[in-house]
């Protein structure tokens, strides 16, 4: 008689039921804090595909047992970067939907004073949930950090906080800022709604200077916050911008004003020159722009 042993493999058997919960949501549902236990276990011997869909599943559960978990991922240096900067994003979502995260907050916080930038960022990123009253004064203390990508993280968290007061701490740090943060402020300033009168003047400010991503930057912000109402003198401006990029965007921007407002303008004026532009893309721009007027076919 064989006393062979056949070996089982709980690992298998525990991710087999894993990438089930993953194609079954009502299954998911069903097992409730079973299928929680199972996925948080799983997180230590699945491979990097199968962790990241397990850390995008925990956030969207919205349980705070996923906390802890998801803030072990988010601080493992082992990890991949785009496991931990996922792991950060459903963090923020779980917290947000979490009652008691005083002790997340405190972490996370205290993190932000961790000596690796890549996880000062992470937690930055993780504390921007509307609301989040209590991070917002150590947030501002980190759009002076000495790495760009913490500066960086932590506007996005003072823009998602959704404080309306906190426009003027990030319009006030632009004017002191490097470039990269000066565009990553300007992108989330469109967020403060009750604000975009001030951001418009912002993105004229900008639309002025010498630096050609900057202006090219204000001219997509200005677009986004002035909906239909477009400023169509900014526009023409842009018109004669040495960059190639944003005279073709602000023809695009001028094909989706009104009709009848560009040619109460005299719009096909400013645009016919543009068809002998240097750039193609800016000539067929024009020509399309001059069609959505009425002008008809122009020759090139």
């Amino acid at each position: 008689m064989s006393h062979t042993v056949i070996q089982f493999n709980g690992h298998e058997r525990l991710l087999a039921k894993v990438k089930g919960y993953l194609h079954a949501m009502d299954k998911l549902i069903q097992d409730g804090d079973q299928a929680m236990d199972l996925l948080i276990k799983a997180l230590d011997v699945a491979d990097d595909e199968t962790k990241l869909k397990i850390v995008l599943l925990l956030g969207s559960m919205g349980s705070a047992r996923a906390v802890w978990p998801l803030y072990r991922l988010m601080t493992d240096l082992n990890q991949n970067d785009t496991i931990r900067h996922a792991a950060a994003s459903q963090l923020s979502l779980v917290g947000a939907m979490t009652k008691d995260h005083g002790a997340l907050v405190d972490n996370l916080i205290a993190d932000l004073g961790y000596h690796h930038a890549a996880v000062r960022a992470a937690a930055a990123f993780a504390l921007g949930w509307e609301g989040n009253q209590r991070a917002v004064g150590p947030l501002v203390d980190a759009l002076c950090d000495v790495d760009p990508e913490v500066q960086q993280a932590a506007v996005g968290a003072l823009a998602n906080i959704g404080d309306e007061r906190l426009f003027d701490v990030l319009a006030n740090a632009m004017w002191r800022s490097t470039k990269e943060q000066q565009r990553c402020i300007l992108y989330h300033l469109s967020c403060f709604k009750s604000h975009h009168k001030e951001v418009i003047e912002i993105c004229a400010h900008y639309l002025g200077q010498g630096d050609a991503d900057l202006r090219y930057d204000a001219l997509v912000v200005l677009d986004s916050v002035c909906g239909t109402q477009k400023p169509l003198h900014l526009y023409l401006q842009c018109l004669e911008d040495p960059d190639q990029r944003i005279r073709e965007q602000a023809l695009v921007y001028l094909a989706g004003a009104d009709r009848g407002q560009l040619r109460r303008k005299n719009m096909d004026l400013c645009v016919l020159p543009l068809v002998q532009d240097a750039s193609p893309v800016v000539r067929q721009a024009a020509l399309r722009l001059l069609n959505h007027i009425g002008h008809g076919p122009v020759p090139v």
